[in-house]
């Protein structure tokens, strides 16, 4: 994790020493998460909060790399158990910003995520043969996910005058979450082609 902080902050002075500004911008928001394309689960509440630093060029693009504690994963109902997957990362992206009136912007670009923990509670483990025993399990689950995460994100947002930023995005994962993507017959546990997918809105402060 040192490695990649390190590494954000050479692109946060490489970008800063060609730009015109440089704005500080920490923030806060909420997570509305949940994978893709065969998830049958609910979405699963959470927090993200970080900072970005936004390297102005001109006045319509700038560039923004940022670095975020996400909480993400699942949750879905299993007859009268509360299932829940929580997958937290932290995420490093850069995005393309383009200033279109004022201050109203799109954004878009590639992130990284680096899992930081993966824990599930009240999940109901089924065998598909005789003898058709199920287990409910609780506990740390990291070792069957990948430990990196790749997605593409793209959203609105825009500045108010005062400093304010309000931005509303979706993270479209691209690679897959589990480290088993195929289920095999005769094996009970977590498997399947899931990518992450995540709703965020944020708000920041412009420095």
């Amino acid at each position: 994790m040192k490695r990649n902080v390190l590494f954000l902050f050479f692109i946060f002075t490489a970008f800063a020493l060609s730009a015109q500004e440089f704005h500080f911008i920490p923030r806060v928001g909420f997570n509305l998460a949940n994978t893709y394309p065969e998830s049958y689960a609910d979405m699963r509440p959470g927090l993200n909060v970080g900072v970005a630093g936004e390297v102005r060029f001109s006045k319509l693009f700038a560039v923004e790399p940022g670095i975020y504690y996400s909480m993400q994963g699942y949750q879905y109902t299993d007859g009268e158990l509360k299932t829940k997957l929580k997958i937290d990362y932290l995420n490093i992206p850069v995005y393309a910003k383009f200033y279109l009136y004022k201050g109203f912007h799109l954004f878009a670009g590639p992130q990284l995520g680096i899992n930081i923990k993966a824990r599930e509670s009240d999940c109901r483990y089924s065998l598909p043969f005789p003898p058709f025993t199920q287990t409910i399990k609780s506990g740390d689950v990291k070792n069957e996910f990948h430990p990196v995460d790749f997605s593409v994100d793209m959203g609105v947002g825009y500045t108010f005058d005062m400093g304010l930023i309000v931005s509303a995005q979706y993270n479209l994962g691209c690679t897959y979450i589990l480290k088993e993507s195929e289920c095999m017959l005769g094996v009970a546990g977590r498997c399947g082609p899931d990518h992450n997918g995540v709703l965020q809105f944020n708000v920041g402060w412009y420095f």
